[in-house]
C-alpha cells in the first residue's frame, strides 16, 4: 500500500508541475476563452440539471468563474463546496460568487449561512486523469467521499489536456468520473447524454 501512496504522491507532483508549466505558457486570450462556454455534451447535461456544483479554482486549475456566469444566465442553482468535519464536502447555494470567502486551506467557500443543496451535477477539479475516467485529486479524498455521498449526481472533471495520464493507479475508495472536459477534447462514458 505504501508503494501505491508513494506512486500517487509522485504523480501528483509531476502533474502539478506539468499543469503549472502549461498554464504559464498560455496567452491571456486563451485563458479567457477556454471553458467559457461548455461544449455540447456538457451543455446537455447542464440543461438536465437544476443544481450544479462548481469549485473555486486555485493556482493553475481550470477556472470556473465564466462557467458560473453561464449557469446563472440559465437560472441554475449554483453550488460551491464547503469542507465539513467529516472531510467530505457540503454544497451550498450561492446567489453571488462574490459571497465566497477564504475557508479550508484558503480556498474560497460559501458562508455557513448559505443553504446546503444536493447537487444533480458535480464539476470537480483534478490533478490528473486517464481514459478509464479515473481522477487523481489533491490527495485528501474530499471529492471521493463526496461522490459516494451523492451517488446519483453526474460527475464531470475539468482539466487541461496536459493532465492526461496513460493510466492512473487506483484504490477501492477512488470514484471515477462520467465525463472529462479539456480545452481540446471531451471524454465521456458511452450513452451519457442520450
Amino acid at each position: 500500500m505504501n508503494n501505491l501512496l508513494d506512486d500517487k504522491k509522485d504523480i501528483r507532483k509531476e502533474y502539478r508541475r506539468l499543469r503549472d508549466a502549461f498554464v504559464l505558457q498560455l496567452d491571456r486570450a486563451t485563458l479567457t476563452l477556454a471553458f467559457r462556454i461548455p461544449p455540447t455534451p456538457m451543455a446537455e447535461l447542464i440543461e438536465q440539471a437544476e443544481s450544479i456544483a462548481l469549485y473555486s479554482a486555485t493556482g493553475s486549475e481550470v477556472g470556473t468563474k465564466k462557467l458560473a456566469e453561464y449557469l446563472a444566465d440559465r437560472q441554475k442553482s449554483i453550488l460551491f463546496p464547503k469542507v465539513t468535519g467529516s472531510g467530505s464536502l457540503d454544497f451550498r447555494a450561492v446567489s453571488n460568487i462574490d459571497l465566497l470567502q477564504p475557508g479550508f486551506k484558503d480556498i474560497l467557500e460559501p458562508p455557513s449561512d448559505c443553504a446546503v443543496v444536493e447537487p444533480d451535477l458535480i464539476i470537480a477539479p483534478l490533478l490528473a486523469f486517464d481514459r478509464s475516467m479515473n481522477r487523481l485529486g489533491q490527495g485528501g479524498g474530499h471529492y471521493d467521499r463526496t461522490f459516494e455521498k451523492y451517488p446519483e449526481a453526474v460527475r464531470i472533471g475539468l482539466a487541461w489536456s496536459v493532465q492526461e495520464s496513460s493510466q492512473l493507479p487506483t484504490e477501492p475508495h477512488d470514484v471515477d468520473l462520467h465525463m472529462i472536459v479539456t480545452e481540446s477534447e471531451i471524454i465521456q462514458r458511452d450513452n451519457l447524454t442520450s
